[in-house]
């Protein structure tokens, strides 16, 4: 992150932490409570991969839904955990809870039904919806530095995907899924 990015979140965090004083919380754990959330679901659907006699019966709905938060394997969970930690605790200090889950399981499910449309298999697509809605909000203080991101952001994504297609459809999906929800829900217009 470029120095006037950095300085533009550690200010919005200052800004919370004061709020959340005044309203009566105490430390980080208020801050963060969405984020620690899906993690928390994100470990869910990985127990829940690891024994594939209980999925063996879903409709094609139901897939999509678990893979939102299903990473594809214990490397999965750990890159989509940090992810959201990362980029995820960003956010939630310039969006309300509901705009942060919408892009969160919107874009997962986006992202999950053109990856499984185009014959993939795996998951945790939400965390580069998280993605998404982090670039929007980021460019309405610092569009360079957003652009910056979302080109770094792309390269993860060629990386993570193997290069294959239904992978990168699906991570695209997320992503433009992620940053049109944060656009038309005005994240960061606090």
């Amino acid at each position: 992150m470029d120095q006037d990015t950095n300085d533009f979140w550690q200010g919005k965090k200052r800004q919370m932490m004061s709020n959340n004083r005044s309203r009566g919380s105490r430390g980080w754990n208020g801050n963060n409570r969405v984020t620690l959330a899906l993690i928390a679901l994100e470990i869910i659907g990985w127990l829940l991969g690891n024994f594939p006699g209980l999925l063996v019966h879903l409709t094609r709905v139901e897939a999509i839904l678990l893979t939102t938060i299903m990473p594809g394997g214990l490397l999965g969970l750990i890159f989509a955990g940090f992810f959201i930690w990362i980029v995820g605790s960003q956010l939630e200090i310039v969006a309300k809870w509901w705009q942060y889950l919408l892009v969160f399981f919107g874009s997962g499910i986006v992202g999950s039904t053109v990856m499984i449309i185009m014959g993939g298999a795996g998951g945790a697509l939400a965390a580069f919806g998280l993605a998404g809605g982090y670039v929007y909000a980021m460019s309405r203080y610092n569009y360079g530095a957003a652009v910056q991101w979302a080109l770094f952001l792309l390269l993860i994504n060629v990386v993570l995907s193997g290069f294959q297609p239904a992978s990168l459809l699906g991570m695209a999906g997320a992503f433009g899924t992620g940053l049109g929800l944060a656009w038309t829900t005005g994240i960061g217009e606090r």
